[in-house]
């Protein structure tokens, strides 16, 4: 699928998401508890987000001005953790627990992996086999002749 497709259905689909989580928190804990449970969570998200702050983002953009975008994964200093800031800023419980899971290093790990993995095999395509076989019968040497281009009438090596 096409990261147009992806993005179209995260715009769509996430804000529905985390309205639907963000009402059954509410009844099962109450209205009042579940709006001061966000803002405190986005709270937490901003003190991350000044710790991490102007540091991480003068390393992270040395790191890509030395070694370019390959460089840069969720490993590089500190990008996880303003990743998982700003999902911990942004209202609902979806983006807070994916915020929060970014401050697990194995799953940290784990989830660079993955992506790293998709953008190469979206990088390669659809790759053709490096070897065709077919049987004697099927093939045969083909001198080495001018072909003419029909396009222009001319004879090209």
């Amino acid at each position: 699928m096409s990261a147009f497709k992806w993005a179209f259905i995260v715009v769509i689909a996430l804000p529905a998401a985390e309205i639907v989580v963000f009402i059954l928190v509410a009844l099962s804990i109450g209205w009042l508890w579940t709006i001061g449970l966000s803002l405190a969570i986005s709270a937490v998200g901003l003190l991350v987000l000044r710790h991490s702050g102007r540091a991480s983002l003068n390393r992270f953009a040395a790191a890509l001005a030395q070694d370019g975008v390959r460089a840069v994964h969720l490993e590089s200093p500190g990008l996880a953790a303003m990743i998982g800031g700003i999902l911990l800023v942004l209202p609902g419980f979806i983006t807070d627990m994916l915020g929060a899971l970014l401050f697990v290093p194995p799953l940290r790990r784990w989830t660079g992996a993955r992506i790293g993995r998709a953008i190469r095999k979206r990088r390669r395509g659809p790759q053709a086999p490096a070897v065709i076989d077919l049987p004697p019968d099927q093939w045969g040497e083909v001198p080495e002749t001018h072909i003419e281009d029909r396009r222009d009438g001319q004879k090209r090596p």
